[in-house]
């Protein structure tokens, strides 16, 4: 492991959280840019769906498929994604879902900045910053890790509607809409950083405590293991 590792508010981290299913690809997304423990950016786009949205997806989301008639379909966004990574890491709550469907759409970006471990540049859309797996190891007391469940826990219901009323299209101000989750786990991850002296934690570390055991053997090898 690199002993430059910079402070993990210094590189920019995208939380994302995607809306939609392997069936029907992302869409929604929203992103939300940390820098220096603050949200810098916010940003949120719908998307065509692959196929029609079931009813089921819809009844989680609230999008529907006369919703999204007209719009261009997220594999049209590869400059957009790759922009991201190639600016900073990618986080989410619960990151297997939106890195599956992020695999889903494209297997690996061009080069981009790897930010931990030893190489200078990586194909790769992680290491990922997890804000669940990271309740888990740094909070483990609160014992129930839900994206709502932790805002509740850590009082930032508050803030996170002010930010929604901010950023958040009218219509999408609620859980399981793609912009208010992105907000919702940048909060948590700004205040879990902030707790237990870990405001000057390196970014190695919340990559390393974001991953699994054997994962984060690798990392410290100097291997990303993704």
């Amino acid at each position: 492991m690199s002993n430059a590792s910079p402070v993990w508010s210094e590189t920019p981290i995208h939380i994302i959280d995607f809306e939609g299913s392997p069936a029907t690809g992302v869409v929604e997304f929203g992103v939300a840019t940390l820098l220096r423990g603050e949200i810098i950016t916010a940003s949120t786009r719908l998307h065509a769906p692959r196929q029609p949205v079931p009813l089921i997806d819809t009844q989680c989301h609230g999008l529907a498929t006369r919703d999204l008639k007209g719009l261009l379909p997220f594999e049209s966004e590869w400059d957009h994604w790759v922009s991201l990574r190639r600016t900073g890491l990618l986080a989410a709550h619960n990151a297997a879902v939106e890195t599956g469907l992020l695999r889903a759409t494209w297997s690996r970006p061009s080069a981009v900045p790897a930010f931990v471990g030893e190489a200078i540049a990586v194909a790769e859309w992680g290491p990922w910053i997890d804000t669940c797996r990271l309740a888990r190891a740094w909070a483990p007391s609160l014992g129930d890790f839900r994206l709502s469940s932790l805002i509740l826990s850590l009082r930032l219901g508050p803030k996170l509607e002010t930010l929604a009323v901010q950023y958040c299209p009218p219509a999408r101000r609620r859980y399981h809409c793609a912009l208010y989750d992105a907000l919702a786990a940048a909060l948590v991850l700004r205040t879990l950083c902030g707790q237990d002296g870990r405001s000057a934690a390196p970014l190695h570390q919340l990559v390393r405590d974001s991953m699994s055991a054997p994962a984060a053997d690798d990392l410290m090898q100097g291997e990303l293991g993704l």
